[in-house]
């Protein structure tokens, strides 16, 4: 585990100053991937000692993100100590209990995300099956945030909110019915849509227009709270697209709220994604 901190070290040298001094074996008996530090290595408490190093990807640059990715990588292959034996054996137990739904959704999305999303997909619907059984998912859900830091926690949200179910299904049907389609657009957009979640709003037909509007209007209050500049409405199909569109005229007239808005529809308006440019 000593190599693992140094390693870490050395990935956000200049970054993490004097945080082992008061852990002086450099023990750590959990990792925790969370956005709720001041740093991005930060050492915290259990039960009164500073057993938990907390890394804040949030606060990493690309680079950084990369090696921690190789550095975690590396480090289960080897069987090392970041991913317990306990989450590995439960992992692949669930994994052969998974559903014929699931299977199924997993064979639709097998050519048409990533090799990384793939895996993420699948070991979060793995979560979502443990969660329904009613079993403790935390371990299983840390173990993505572990693999993936730059989109595991994200994908599993979505997967739990039944996006791949259909969310994902109806903007890959709107996107391969246009004449310049091909595969890796497709990957590309998801791509995105699951690293900007946390800045993204969802148009679809499950909730009212009030509710959506409700919904960007206190989303748009957090992000500027905590200093991020831009809201996105990603919307699919004609109804919702024009939704999304009436959502925005609200706030052209709100200044003090927004500086800017954009707007990217396709060509028979079944796809657009609108962009709120904050002050």
């Amino acid at each position: 585990m000593i190599n693992v901190l140094d390693k870490l070290k050395t990935i956000f040298k200049g970054k993490v100053g004097n945080i082992f001094s008061d852990n002086k074996n450099n023990k750590f008996v959990l990792f925790d991937f969370s956005r709720n530090t001041t740093n991005v290595l930060e050492v915290k408490l259990i039960e009164g000692v500073k057993q938990k190093l907390a890394i804040d990807l949030s606060k990493a640059n690309d680079e950084e993100k990369k090696e921690v990715k190789k550095l975690l990588d590396e480090e289960k292959d080897d069987n090392k100590a970041i991913l317990t034996n306990n989450s590995v054996s439960k992992t692949k137990e669930i994994k052969r209990g998974l559903s014929e739904i699931d299977n199924t959704l997993l064979d639709y999305y097998k050519n048409k995300i990533s090799s990384d999303m793939y895996e993420a997909l699948e070991m979060s619907l793995i979560v979502r099956s443990a969660f329904r059984r009613g079993e403790d998912i935390m371990e299983l859900k840390r173990d993505i945030g572990y693999k993936f830091p730059d989109f595991g926690y994200n994908i599993c949200n979505l997967a739990s909110g039944g996006y791949f179910d259909t969310y994902f299904k109806e903007l890959y049907n709107i996107m391969s019915s246009e004449s310049d389609f091909n595969i890796e657009q497709y990957k590309e957009e998801l791509k995105w849509i699951v690293k900007e979640l946390p800045y993204m709003v969802f148009i679809s037909r499950f909730k009212s227009y009030n509710e959506y509007s409700g919904e960007v209007f206190f989303k748009l209050g957090k992000l500027k709270l905590y200093g991020t500049n831009k809201l996105k409405l990603h919307a699919i199909g004609t109804d919702n697209v024009e939704r999304a569109l009436h959502i925005a005229k609200e706030y052209e007239s709100k200044p003090h709220l927004i500086k800017k808005i954009n707007s990217d529809i396709n060509s028979a308006r079944t796809k657009a994604v609108i962009t709120f440019n904050l002050k």
